[in-house]
C-alpha cells in the first residue's frame, strides 16, 4: 500500500480551529471531505503535542554536502566524461568517503545518467558551415527531387560481424562454454568492401570491390553499374548522382570522368554521412547477412547480394520521405551532428 498524501499545515489548523469552535469529527470530516480517523489524530496531536506540524523524521545523515553536490553536479556538467571514480576521489580529498554508487545515486536526481558516447565523424566548424548551407538549401526542396537521386555509398562487412557490446545469459562459472563465447580469428578474419546504390523505386545494384579501391576502378564501377541501375530503378531525365567526398571521389580524373558521362552530381556536405539514407541500408543489411552466419567469404558476399535485392522499395520511400527530418536536425544544431 502506497504512502498516504501529507495533508497541509493550513488544512489542519483550520480542522483545529473549527474543532475548538465546538464542531465535531464527523461533522468536520465531512466538510474537509477527509475521513473521521484523519480528522481525530489531527485533533488528538493538537490536543497531546499542542501543534499540526509534523515532527522531522530521523534518519542517516547525508555524507554529501549541499555544496559538494552542487559541485559534482557542475563538474560533469563541465565534462562529461569524469567518472564516478573521479568524483570520489575528489570527495575523498575533503575528508569524505562514499561509495561509487552513493555518487551516482546523487546525479540520478539530478536527471544526470552516464550514457554510452555516440560516436560521430569529428565536425570541424568548416563542417558545420558546410552542412548548415546544404540543409537550408535542400530544406523545402520537392519530393520529386529526391526520387530523382540516386544514392551511393561504400561499405565494409566483416565476416564474423562487429562483437563488441554482445551479452549472454548464463551462471556463474559458465563464461567458457562455447555458447558463451564470440570466437576471433587473427587479423580481423576477412572482410569485403562493397558499393551499392539506392533510389525512391528501390535497390540498385550491389558490388564487390577488389582490393583497394582507387580512382580508376571507381570510374570503373560507376561506368558498369550507374547507367544500369538508373535504369533498373526507372529514374527520368535530369536524375541526380548523389556520393560523399571521399578523395577518389574528387579527384580530377573522376571529374572528368563524370563530365564526359554528364552526370548531374549532387554538391555534397564534408564528414555527412548521417544525411546519406544509404548509411541506414548498410545496418540493416548486417544484421541480416550476419544472421545467416556466413562461414567464408563467398558466402558473406552471396548473403549479401541476396539481402540488398530483398530490401522492401518501401523502405526506401520512408526514408527519403522523412529527409526533410534530418534537413531539420542539422539545422536545429546550427551544422552538428543529429541523432541520424
Amino acid at each position: 500500500m502506497g504512502a498516504s498524501k501529507q495533508l497541509s499545515n493550513d488544512l489542519k489548523t483550520k480542522i483545529v480551529q473549527h474543532h475548538g469552535l465546538g464542531e465535531g469529527y464527523k461533522k468536520l470530516a465531512q466538510r474537509f471531505k477527509l475521513s473521521v480517523s484523519t480528522v481525530r489524530n489531527i485533533g488528538r496531536k493538537w490536543k497531546t503535542t499542542g501543534t499540526v506540524l509534523v515532527k522531522a523524521r530521523s534518519g542517516r545523515p547525508r555524507k554529501i554536502s549541499e555544496k559538494q553536490r552542487r559541485r559534482m553536479v557542475r563538474t560533469v556538467k563541465v565534462n562529461p566524461q569524469t567518472s564516478s571514480k573521479d568524483q570520489q576521489h575528489d570527495l575523498a580529498a575533503e575528508g569524505v568517503t562514499v561509495h561509487r554508487s552513493t555518487i551516482q545515486r546523487t546525479l540520478h536526481k539530478e536527471m544526470l545518467y552516464g550514457r554510452v558516447m555516440r560516436r560521430k565523424p569529428f565536425l570541424r566548424t568548416c563542417h558545420k558551415q558546410s552542412r548548415l548551407r546544404y540543409a537550408k538549401a535542400h530544406l523545402d526542396k520537392p519530393a520529386s527531387f529526391w526520387n530523382k537521386v540516386l544514392w551511393t555509398d561504400e561499405c565494409k562487412i566483416e565476416l564474423f560481424g562487429h562483437n563488441k557490446g554482445r551479452y549472454a545469459w548464463r551462471k556463474k562459472n559458465t563464461a567458457f562454454q562455447d555458447k558463451h563465447l564470440l570466437p576471433t580469428v587473427k587479423f580481423g578474419s576477412g572482410s569485403i568492401m562493397l558499393w551499392g546504390c539506392v533510389a525512391s523505386a528501390g535497390t540498385g545494384n550491389l558490388v564487390r570491390v577488389e582490393g583497394r579501391m582507387d580512382s580508376s576502378q571507381y570510374q570503373q564501377i560507376l561506368a558498369n553499374n550507374v547507367q544500369e541501375s538508373v535504369t533498373k530503378l526507372k529514374l527520368r531525365r535530369g536524375w541526380i548522382l548523389q556520393q560523399d567526398n571521399d578523395p577518389k571521389h574528387c579527384s580530377n580524373s573522376t571529374k572528368a570522368f563524370m563530365q564526359r558521362n554528364n552526370y548531374n552530381v549532387l554538391e555534397w556536405p564534408s564528414q555527412s554521412p548521417d544525411l546519406n539514407i544509404i548509411e541506414n541500408l548498410w545496418c540493416d543489411l548486417k544484421r541480416a547477412v550476419h544472421a545467416q552466419k556466413p562461414s567464408n567469404l563467398t558466402e558473406l558476399e552471396m548473403f549479401c547480394k541476396e539481402e540488398w535485392s530483398k530490401i522492401p522499395s518501401t523502405t526506401l520511400q520512408t526514408l527519403i520521405g522523412s529527409y526533410r527530418k534530418r534537413l531539420e536536425a542539422v539545422i536545429s544544431a546550427k551544422g552538428g551532428s543529429t541523432k541520424y
